[in-house]
């Protein structure tokens, strides 16, 4: 497999809270999200590490930790692995999460193919 891709190349997940094209290598995962204004993810942990990258849209974090923050697009948020956290998408948003470890509680597949198909 090549280590170059290109975004336009990666199939598009239809899921219910919006479209999502994910990456996943050994160590990492990346997910490129249009994620529904209206969407709501219940609250919820993993053991894996997060970043979520907001390029546009407005969101709303909480945090199990207590941290409660509305973001909007710029906004780069880091959630520990095993930290509870749960998100209502206000307007339709654009996102980028990195994983580490990969998602495969998520995608199963990703474990041997890097799009998740």
């Amino acid at each position: 497999m090549s280590s170059f891709h290109q975004l336009a190349d990666i199939p598009i997940h239809n899921e219910e809270i919006g479209k999502i094209q994910m990456l996943s290598g050994e160590n990492n995962m990346v997910l490129w999200g249009k994620i529904d204004g209206g969407s709501h993810v219940p609250n919820h942990s993993h053991p894996n590490e997060q970043i979520t990258w907001l390029l546009k849209g407005k969101l709303d974090y909480v945090l199990g930790n207590g941290e409660e923050q509305t973001c909007e697009a710029g906004t780069v948020l880091v959630i520990p692995g095993g930290v509870e956290h749960e998100v209502w998408y206000r307007e339709d948003c654009e996102i980028v999460e990195f994983f580490s470890p990969p998602r495969t509680d998520l995608w199963p597949v990703s474990a041997d193919n890097p799009y998740g198909t």
